[in-house]
């Protein structure tokens, strides 16, 4: 537990105690100032002379000469480190030793080292959401326009002396054009969502950005789910995109399976 303490003395530790065994091992003279005491948060071993409130101020700055330090005890347990997001873990508990920073391991679907911002979220409103969608179908629409131009041209001029495969060519030039449209559109959305924008261009136009249900930023793997996941909003007639107006973070059918928010900046 993160409030047990180790004692070591002559190269020898023991333990763990508690709080409160501390304080009477010291009141007992079982502890002396100059034994090295340990517990889980803090990286080395320190003086029990600098745990505040461990031993009488007299006992502490006492006239009399300095105890002489014990050898170096060996190395405590492994543990693991306590789950303080970002923080500090303040381990004083009224006996004062230093506060320790710990971070969480990362999440899976958030990029590393992305802290989660505090206060209240700011979500997004139905209406901007709408714009954004339009936009970013207008973009995508003018990304996959040349790709799938050029391609409408070969087929043509490669099928001219046929006139009988015309419908062949058509059939083949609008599979092409959905083709390009997906993966014109998986680039796109992933990409800017995942990016350090945290939003596609539509998005960063209207002053949204995406993220996860704690505010960070979300990685390529979530994005790309997230992408799929609009195929799922479509196929319900649409109503995946109008959930925003009834759930209460306003989110759509692809944000609620992803895990995902999307938020004013």
């Amino acid at each position: 537990m993160a409030d047990e303490w180790y004692v070591g003395r002559g190269g020898q530790q023991s333990g763990p105690f508690a709080p409160a065994q501390l304080r009477q091992m010291a009141a007992s003279g079982q502890l002396s100032p100059g034994d090295l005491v340990w517990k889980d948060g803090l990286a080395n071993w320190v003086p029990a002379s600098s745990i505040k409130g461990l031993f009488p101020e007299a006992a502490v700055f006492s006239s009399g000469p300095a105890p002489r330090p014990a050898p170096r005890p060996a190395a405590p347990p492994p543990r693991a480190p306590l789950p303080t997001e970002g923080g500090l873990i303040d381990g004083r508990l009224n006996l004062g030793d230093p506060a320790i920073g710990v971070q969480w391991p990362s999440t899976p679907g958030v990029v590393p080292g992305t802290v989660a911002p505090t206060g209240p979220f700011a979500f997004a409103d139905f209406l901007p959401r709408v714009g954004a969608t339009l936009l970013d179908g207008l973009f995508v629409g003018l990304l996959g326009c040349i790709p799938t131009g050029v391609i409408a041209v070969l087929i043509a001029v490669a099928t001219s002396n046929e006139p009988q495969n015309g419908d062949a060519a058509a059939a083949a030039i609008n599979v092409c054009s959905q083709l390009i449209g997906f993966i014109v559109g998986a680039v796109y959305y992933v990409t800017l969502d995942a990016s350090a924008k945290q939003g596609t261009w539509g998005k960063q136009i209207v002053g949204l950005k995406v993220t996860d249900l704690e505010g960070r930023r979300i990685g390529v793997g979530r994005a790309f789910g997230r992408f799929f996941a609009r195929y799922l909003s479509i196929c319900t007639c649409g109503i995946g995109f109008l959930l925003p107006l009834f759930t209460e973070k306003k989110q759509t059918l692809h944000d609620l399976i992803c895990g995902c928010l999307v938020l004013k900046k």
